[in-house]
């Protein structure tokens, strides 16, 4: 019998060589470290002041050990993080048929490649079943007797994994995104029944030069395939990049975001394929705290739009 493969890791790395150090230290000490494949994408500085610090990220990564191969991708010039994770993601999903990803700031817990690796393996066949991520925006507020979950929130950005054939579906110009504006039941279902306004993200994409995020229209993607992700029910991964030093964050710590425990390990699947009411019961009641306003609101917002939509 072969040995099992384990999928590449793609990480995304800018100017914060701290977070990016804290990032590699935890996915190193990873069960399956030893047996992955990491591949680290640099974008170039885009003003004279990162320079040093894109630099410094870059002979970083030419002393990482611990996995199987480590491989650095230079970008020669500022590709932005849509670009350079759509581009990225593309090229190794491509060569070797699915992909874990990761962006500089998030810390993982040692199970965490088990996790999305027995998650690829397990529903590589079942096509609703768009892509696995390591963070549950439940975690401990939910009564689920289960150690994961499938759910129809499918933009995460604060770990994901995919394969080749669900990636190809990948839409960057987000076509036919216009019958959301007149289609009311339509826009109500993208917008999981209206307790989140992920239309109004959609629009911003589409319209304002300034929004560029590769989530939202992953999100738009596999939600006209009805797509679902496995998730934790708690967390295997955290975020320390909300100390202002993020090109998307902002610098207060948001109360969304839960410590990790490191003897965490999943062993439970979903055998239905399907989003389960009380699961998406609680998703709509943490949707809709998080669309009302107030300052701690506010917080989950941004963590909300940086975690699922790759913006804040």
């Amino acid at each position: 019998m072969s040995e099992r493969m384990m999928a590449p890791v793609v990480l995304f790395t800018y100017n914060r060589p701290e977070h990016t150090k804290h990032t590699i230290e935890a996915l190193a000490a990873n069960e399956l470290a030893e047996k992955t494949e990491l591949f680290v994408f640099s974008d170039a500085a885009k003003k004279e002041a990162d320079a040093a610090k894109v630099q410094e990220i870059r002979e970083y990564v030419g002393t990482v050990q611990g996995f199987a191969n480590v491989s650095l991708i230079v970008r020669k010039e500022n590709y932005g993080l849509a670009r350079n994770v759509i581009e990225g993601v593309t090229e190794i999903v491509n060569r070797y048929g699915r992909v874990i990803v990761l962006e500089d700031d998030l810390v993982t817990n040692r199970y965490f490649l088990r996790f999305m690796n027995d998650g690829l393996d397990r529903y590589e066949k079942e096509k609703q079943v768009t892509g696995v991520t390591g963070f549950s925006f439940l975690d401990d507020r939910t009564d689920y007797d289960s150690e994961s979950y499938l759910c129809g929130l499918t933009g995460t950005s604060w770990s994901w994994a995919t394969w080749a054939d669900r990636w190809s579906y990948f839409d960057a110009e987000a076509l036919g995104w216009e019958k959301l504006k007149t289609d009311t039941a339509y826009r109500r279902r993208f917008n999981y029944d209206n307790t989140y306004n992920f239309y109004q993200l959609l629009k911003m994409q589409k319209q304002d030069e300034k929004t560029n995020s590769w989530a939202i229209r992953w999100y738009y993607s596999t939600f006209l395939l009805d797509g679902l992700i496995l998730a934790p029910t708690k967390s295997l991964v955290g975020n320390d990049g909300w100390d202002g030093s993020g090109v998307h964050c902002g610098g207060e710590a948001p109360t969304a975001v839960h410590a990790l425990k490191t003897d965490r390990v999943i062993t439970q699947f979903p055998d239905v394929i399907a989003e389960m009411p009380q699961i998406r019961k609680r998703l709509k009641k943490e949707l809709i705290k998080i669309s009302e306003p107030s300052r701690v609101k506010r917080i989950y917002h941004a963590v909300f739009r940086k975690n699922y939509i790759g913006q804040a």
